[in-house]
């Protein structure tokens, strides 16, 4: 049974709605699966110039690919896609988003500038951390629904950076900003992205006149053209939104108190850490793993292995102190501290966690020490 191929015989019929419009590779529809009445997008692959479908019929599948990797809030969803090689054509059926681009909903709803920006850089978060390029960012491919939610759309010039990207192509499409002296190297990486993020925004606020935007220092460190001033990824971005929000949460003694406690041991841990080290940046991943540190150690006063714990921060190469202690005690309500609070402090804490281990001495992989690196 496992070698055989599952066959669905079974055709599915959509009923169509209208059209919604075409582009350079493609035309996209507005269908219903009137079995569970919902709605889709079906974008299905059709060049323009119909010469030009043998050529991007890869770049299609490509699109496919990505969209499948890709599970977030703020980035638009695929349900399903069917592929039809010989006739060089498919279809991709996505969410459909009842709403408007981010440049007409701010216009109408300038109150909600600040969590629109801070849903944007969510999404171009979980992009980075996908480690997918958008590549075509304007007002068209933000689409925020009529429930107020950011929905990133449109990846037909998305890549993977692992993919051989071509950088002429990345510079081909029409570009409605000031392009970057990234370019000018013949450079496109997420950097480039925080650029062409905070221009959308900066036009936004200055189309509108808005003055109630908040994190303008945070846009300022977006836009520089020279990549080198610039802040280097949306992880950064979001770090300072962060920073920026925590006059308006707050927390209780006992909640700082336990933070402080994990805090101070945690810090006894790290020696110091090679240069390229990243930190861990999925919390439920961080949980979980310091709850596999806290199981191997219930019985016990102190944790009997330190180093996982340096583990479930940091990613890469660090020295850690052999003879430092933590308690099994800190470790646990730390643990329940995280798992009963909201999203928001969750990411204030992590972000408070990363300030610190910010301030322990970097080294690069080629520098010898006599200790061992973990």
């Amino acid at each position: 049974m496992k070698d055989n191929i599952i066959e669905f015989i079974r055709t599915k019929d959509y009923k169509f709605i209208k059209d919604i419009g075409q582009g350079g590779t493609g035309k996209t529809f507005l269908i219903e699966d009137e079995t569970i009445s919902e709605k889709f997008v079906c974008k299905k692959y059709s060049p323009y110039y119909p010469e030009d479908a043998e050529k991007y019929f890869k770049n299609f599948i490509d699109e496919i690919k990505l969209l499948h990797s890709l599970y977030h809030k703020n980035v638009v969803r695929v349900f399903n896609h069917y592929l039809y090689p010989k006739n060089t054509t498919g279809y991709i059926l996505m969410e459909y988003i009842d709403g408007e681009n981010i440049s007409d909903y701010i216009k109408s709803n300038p109150e909600r500038l600040n969590d629109i920006f801070i849903q944007t850089v969510s999404g171009f978060r979980h992009l980075e951390d996908s480690g997918v390029l958008h590549r075509d960012i304007r007002p068209e491919n933000i689409m925020i629904s009529d429930t107020g939610s950011v929905k990133i759309i449109d990846f037909g010039f998305g890549k993977k950076i692992d993919l051989d990207i071509n950088f002429d192509n990345s510079i081909s499409i029409n570009w409605r900003y000031t392009i970057p002296d990234d370019f000018i190297r013949k450079k496109y990486d997420f950097c480039t992205e925080v650029y062409f993020v905070g221009k959308l925004f900066e036009e936004i606020i200055y189309d509108n006149n808005l003055q109630n935007f908040g994190y303008k220092n945070v846009l300022l460190s977006m836009i520089d053209q020279k990549q080198e001033n610039r802040i280097a990824s949306f992880f950064e971005v979001d770090r300072k939104i962060i920073t920026g929000d925590t006059p308006f949460i707050d927390f209780s003694d006992t909640d700082k108190n336990i933070y402080r406690q994990f805090a101070d041991q945690l810090m006894v841990l790290y020696s110091k850490i090679e240069d390229k080290a990243e930190y861990i940046k999925d919390i439920n991943k961080i949980i979980t793993a310091l709850e596999n540190c806290y199981n191997n150690s219930i019985l016990e006063n102190f944790i009997q292995n330190p180093a996982a714990i340096a583990r479930c921060f940091i990613e890469g190469s660090y020295y850690y102190n052999t003879k430092a202690i933590l308690k099994v005690e800190y470790l646990k309500n730390f643990l329940v501290l995280l798992k009963t609070t909201s999203n928001e402090k969750k990411r204030l804490i992590l972000n408070n966690l990363w300030q610190r281990i910010d301030s322990i001495k970097r080294y690069t992989i080629s520098q010898i020490d006599d200790d061992l690196p973990f």
